[in-house]
């Protein structure tokens, strides 16, 4: 899809994180020198190509999630959903190397290992979100780009690559809220990215404007913002367009093509 390159900083690396892991999947408009698709990924949609090449109830089952996309996807959006509500982004990238704290005595960070899936499975639930786009705990510890913070046996902080594109891998992390003020965050992401560019790729950081903590651990790491986008969350599909759940097959005559 000539459209989707070059690969831009941030949610961008959605696409090639999806081919290169089977997490997730593309909805294309035809099998064959697609003119749009849907990407998505955990609870993450990217818009790309041409909007009119794509039926707005072929989107009913991507409901209640997060859409990437550029502003002519917007009507799109509002015929195929009941709410559409918009928040700004801050895409940052990653312009001076940090240097890795030390950590707090008693706290080790270090890369995670596959044998440390279920420490990454019993996070909080309000902060496993991280490991939704590796397909759960298992993948995510298996994948070699995440580091965390351990008190004891205990995971108490996590910095993966959320998205790991072909230039570039956006960052995410997480801490437990009694652990946070330590420096931990920064700390796993250093090792992290250090990794990444290790790979002979670029980190990148993508958060809400509003999350003034976001930022300030962005900057501390060494990201500078480089643009703003609009994103959109949309609640359930149209009623109109509830059959849509059912119309989407792969290979279907005049159907939208799931990969």
């Amino acid at each position: 899809m000539r459209w989707s390159v070059p690969e831009q900083p941030g949610f961008d690396a959605m696409e090639a994180h999806v081919r290169s892991t089977g997490i997730g999947g593309r909805l294309l408009d035809r099998p064959h020198a697609p003119r749009a698709a849907a990407v998505h990924c955990g609870g993450h949609r990217l818009l790309r190509g041409d909007p009119r090449r794509l039926d707005p109830s072929w989107l009913a089952p991507l409901e209640f999630g997060q859409f990437t996309a550029q502003d002519r996807f917007l009507p799109l959006l509002g015929r195929a959903f009941t709410r559409v509500s918009p928040w700004e982004r801050t895409v940052s990238v990653q312009q001076y190397r940090p240097h890795r704290p030390r950590a707090p005595q008693g706290i080790d960070v270090r890369p995670l290992r596959p044998a440390d899936a279920a420490e990454l499975d019993a996070l909080d639930p309000a902060l496993r979100w991280i490991t939704e786009t590796w397909g759960g705990g298992r993948g995510l510890a298996s994948s070699g780009r995440v580091w965390g913070g351990f008190a004891g046996n205990h995971l108490v902080a996590v910095a993966c690559s959320y998205f790991a594109g072909r230039v570039h891998e956006d960052v995410a992390v997480v801490t437990l809220p009694e652990f946070r003020g330590l420096g931990l965050g920064r700390a796993c992401v250093a090792g992290l990215s250090l990794g990444i560019r290790a790979r002979g790729r670029i980190p990148t950081w993508s958060a809400p404007r509003s999350n003034e903590a976001s930022q300030a651990l962005a900057r501390a790491a060494g990201f500078r913002p480089v643009r703003a986008e609009v994103c959109y969350y949309v609640g359930e599909a149209a009623t109109s367009m509830a059959a849509g759940r059912a119309a989407v097959r792969p290979n279907g005559a005049g159907k939208p093509v799931l990969t």
